[in-house]
């Protein structure tokens, strides 16, 4: 059933949605407020229009509860993130790289640590507020423009979001599209390495300019402090490892992370020494340090109580994405994306522009992900395109942009971090920039040797 009301309330919503949710992280409150305010109003406008709360809450409870395994997948990273701080993976990651940082163009040096730790970290946005806020302060003291270097490292960091095996965003994109990970990371890597290979080839050229050298006393302040709290091992390495080799096996992405969380525990005890009380708090409220500095306080992220704030987010994400649909908002642009799709590169490029508007006009990446990733894989699979074609697509167009919009939820979350706004890092994220037309390119030119790109048609 599809209720026909104004499309004008569609607007008036989208854009309530951005004030709210800018409203709330300009007041440094949580996204929720937000959303849900957004999620109210929408409510009343259809109460208003003559649709009963049975029916309009029933559009919302059937997409919520449609996407349960997401919630638990989102619990899950939390309490991964967590132990692989407590149990060392992350310090001795940190560790390490930092012993690689004297006499190093600093520039690709932050691309690649951004990027490595982001994978095993799986959060772009936590790889920033981490390991990015101790290479920003590095970069900065050897005179590197802010924006620059934030713009470096962001395009490092956000690799997490597109292929982590444990990124909520990577694993949202994949049930949603109902794809296994071994698949979609093949496919990502056509275009991941060529557009990495490329993005490090500019930041080293960029990075002869700024040949500054990092003082060694900072990087052992660092590397002292993750020794006075850890026990330092490369055999932790074998865990993450572990999860991207079962990732690769196609074992359920769930088992994977409780892989990842029970052998992270198990290290926690056995190697640093973590009580069960403890281990039972850093998987509730996160990993929290017993040294005070800010470093290590920006340590003290994951856990269950975290996470629930990305789960209410993502719930408000698909209830406003429910209402649009249930009012018929949303089914004329998806009959518009394929009365402008005649060729198949013409369908890659138009779902490409879907997830980017999508985006911008949510601040956050959850319905560029959801929309077109229930909408359109009929009309791939008739094409003789896969879902795996659809989830690449998306991954690199409106996950790896949604960053670079000052608006956004992440740039916001950046800014507030670092003080440096999107307008200036935005433009130095090359890998983020290059993600959309290497992903179509790539696509293309597989539709291409298939079938030369003739016009296609859709079936009723």
């Amino acid at each position: 059933m599809r209720e026909k009301i104004s499309i004008r309330w569609a607007f008036i919503i989208g854009i309530l949605f951005i004030s709210t949710v800018i409203t709330a992280m300009v007041l440094q409150r949580s996204l929720v407020w937000g959303i849900y305010l957004t999620l109210l109003f929408s409510l009343l406008v259809l109460y208003s229009a003559g649709i009963s709360p049975k029916i309009s809450l029933g559009w919302i409870l059937q997409g919520v509860y449609d996407a349960k395994e997401v919630y638990g997948l989102i619990i899950l990273i939390g309490l991964n993130v967590s132990m692989w701080i407590a149990s060392g993976i992350v310090p001795t990651l940190l560790y390490f790289g930092f012993d690689m940082i004297h006499g190093v163009n600093f520039l690709p040096f932050a691309f690649i640590i951004s990027g490595v730790l982001a994978f095993f970290l799986g959060t772009g946005l936590g790889t920033i507020s981490t390991i990015g806020i101790v290479l920003f302060t590095l970069g900065v003291s050897i005179n590197i423009p802010g924006g620059l270097l934030l713009g470096t490292l962001v395009s490092g960091a956000y690799i997490a979001d597109r292929m982590s095996p444990i990124s909520a965003l990577a694993n949202f994109t994949m049930k949603v599209l109902k794809i296994s990970f071994r698949v979609y990371f093949v496919k990502m890597l056509k275009v991941m390495v060529p557009t990495t290979l490329l993005s490090l080839a500019v930041y080293y050229f960029i990075g002869l300019n700024y040949q500054g050298e990092i003082q060694p006393g900072d990087v052992a302040y660092y590397q002292g402090l993750l020794g006075e709290v850890f026990i330092l091992s490369p055999l932790l390495l074998l865990i993450p490892l572990g999860v991207l080799w079962l990732s690769f096996k196609k074992l359920s992405s769930s088992y994977v992370l409780l892989f990842g969380i029970l052998t992270g525990f198990m290290a926690g005890v056995g190697l640093q020494g973590m009580s069960l009380y403890q281990g039972l708090r850093f998987l509730i409220l996160g990993f929290e340090s017993p040294v005070s500095s800010e470093f290590m306080g920006s340590l003290e992220i994951g856990g269950a109580l975290q996470m629930l704030e990305v789960v209410l987010v993502v719930m408000g994400g698909i209830a406003i994405s429910k209402i649009y649909e249930g009012c018929g908002w949303i089914a004329p642009v998806i009959e518009r994306v394929k009365k402008k799709s005649k060729t198949r590169g013409q369908l890659l490029l138009n779902t490409g522009l879907l997830s980017i508007v999508l985006n911008a006009l949510t601040c956050d990446q959850t319905v560029g992900i959801l929309v077109p990733g229930t909408q359109l894989p009929k009309i791939y699979q008739e094409q003789g395109l896969s879902r795996e074609d659809l989830g690449v697509m998306v991954a690199n167009s409106g996950t790896a942009l949604a960053p670079l919009m000052p608006w956004n939820v992440n740039a916001i979350i950046i800014y507030t971090i670092t003080g440096v706004s999107a307008l200036s890092y935005g433009k130095f994220a090359v890998l983020n920039w290059l993600a959309f037309p290497a992903a179509l390119f790539t696509a293309r030119e597989i539709c291409r040797i298939l079938s030369n790109f003739k016009p296609i048609t859709y079936k009723n």
